[in-house]
C-alpha cells in the first residue's frame, strides 16, 4: 500500500465524512422506540498490541512496524491497521471508535477481573440486567466460554444468569432462519458443533436475531487458548497480525449484517485485558477497547503512549461500561453511572 499524501489523506477523511452521513441517512429511518438493543462482546484473549486501533501512537517510532503505508485515518484523530480493522465494510469505519482504560493491573487474570466483573459481580449481567426483557438475556458462546480468572458462575443479576451455547441447536432459532446465517459465514453443512471461527459469528448473529441481549464469545482459535493474543517478543507485531487476520473476514460479514439489521441497535465490543508495551510486548497496565455501533461516532478518545501504555488519563474499565450503555441508548439511569465520551456518541 502506498504512503498515503497530505492530498490524499484530506481526500480519504473527505470520503469518510461522506460514507458517515450515508450511514447515518438509513439508521434514522430505521430507528424506532421499539428498537431492541443487543451488546456484542468479541474478546480478544490475552491483549491485542495497539496497533490495530491506536497506530497513530506508533508511527514515529516505528514500533510493531506501524508505517504510513499500513495505516488508515479514519477521522477525529482515530487511525487503524489497514489490513485489519482499516478493511471493514464502510458502516463500520463510520461507526467505530477507540476508547482507552487504565486498571493498573499485569496478570492476565487479575486484568481479566477488572474488564469483565466489578468486584464478584458480572459486567455482563449487570449489563444484561439493564436492557429491556429478553428470552436470551445474556450468552457465552461456544466452547471457550469465559477467559480463565473470570467467574464462569457469577452472581444472579435481577435473576440473569449466564446461559452457554455450544450448539446451534442452542442457538434460539429454528433450523430453517438458521440456514442462511451459517451460509452467510462459510460454516461447514452438517455442522452442529460452535467450536471455530465461522461456527462462532453464525451463532452469535443467530442470538441477536433471537433478541438476546448480551452475547459474549471469544474468537480467536489460535495459539493458546487461554491466551490467544499473548504475544510476547513480537515488536514488529508479525505475530499479532497473524492471530487477527483470521479473524477479520468473519467480523467484517458480521458487522455489515448486524448495522443494517432493522429493528436493532447492536453494539459491538472488542477487546481484551490490555494492550502491549515495548519493549518485549509485555503487559501494559491497561489497553483500547473498539467499539463499533449505529449511534457510535467515529473518533478516538485518545492515543496510546509511544510504549504502548494507555493514556495517563484513560478511565477504568468501568467508564468503558458507562459508554456502552449509552451507545446501547439504555434508558435511565444505568449500573455503571456517567461516561467521560459523549463527543464518541450521535
Amino acid at each position: 500500500m502506498p504512503t498515503h499524501s497530505p492530498s490524499r489523506r484530506s481526500l480519504l477523511k473527505a470520503g469518510l465524512a461522506v460514507a458517515g452521513a450515508l450511514a447515518l441517512g438509513p439508521f434514522d429511518a430505521l430507528a424506532s422506540p421499539r428498537e431492541r438493543p443487543a451488546l456484542v462482546v468479541l474478546w480478544l484473549n490475552g491483549g491485542p498490541a495497539g496497533l490495530f486501533n491506536s497506530a497513530d501512537a506508533f508511527l514515529a517510532n516505528g514500533a510493531f512496524d506501524v508505517r504510513s503505508g499500513n495505516v488508515r485515518a479514519l477521522g477525529h484523530r482515530l487511525y487503524v491497521d489497514a489490513a485489519s480493522l482499516g478493511a471493514l465494510p464502510a458502516v463500520a469505519l463510520a461507526h467505530m471508535a477507540a476508547v482507552p482504560f487504565r486498571h493498573g493491573l499485569y496478570s492476565h487474570n487479575d486484568a481479566r477481573v477488572a474488564m469483565l466483573q466489578s468486584g464478584p459481580r458480572s459486567q455482563l449481567l449487570r449489563m444484561a440486567a439493564a436492557l429491556p426483557a429478553s428470552p436470551l438475556p445474556c450468552v457465552i458462546v461456544n466452547r471457550l466460554g469465559v477467559p480463565v480468572g473470570v467467574a464462569a458462575d457469577p452472581p444472579a443479576e435481577r435473576g440473569i444468569v449466564c446461559q452457554h451455547v455450544g450448539a446451534f441447536a442452542d442457538a434460539g432459532l429454528a433450523a430453517a432462519a438458521l440456514g442462511g446465517i451459517r451460509h452467510a459465514y462459510g460454516v461447514t453443512p452438517g455442522r452442529t458443533a460452535v467450536d471455530d471461527l465461522p461456527a462462532t459469528f453464525a451463532a452469535v448473529e443467530a442470538l441477536v436475531r433471537a433478541d438476546a441481549g448480551v452475547v459474549f464469545a471469544q474468537v480467536a482459535f489460535t495459539g493458546r487458548e487461554d491466551r490467544q493474543f499473548d504475544t510476547h517478543h513480537d515488536d514488529g507485531g508479525k505475530l499479532a497480525r497473524q492471530i487477527m487476520a483470521p479473524i477479520t473476514p468473519g467480523l467484517s460479514v458480521f458487522l455489515q449484517r448486524m448495522l443494517t439489521l432493522r429493528g436493532r441497535n447492536v453494539v459491538t465490543l472488542l477487546t481484551g485485558e490490555f494492550s502491549r508495551t515495548l519493549p518485549g510486548a509485555d503487559h501494559a497496565k491497561g489497553g483500547t477497547a473498539t467499539v463499533i455501533g449505529k449511534y457510535v461516532r467515529t473518533g478516538s478518545a485518545g492515543r496510546q503512549l509511544p510504549d504502548g501504555s494507555p493514556p495517563e488519563d484513560a478511565a477504568a474499565p468501568e467508564a468503558l461500561w458507562a459508554y456502552l450503555a449509552a451507545a446501547l441508548r439504555v434508558d435511565g439511569a444505568t449500573p455503571f453511572g456517567a461516561h467521560p465520551h459523549p463527543q464518541l456518541l450521535v
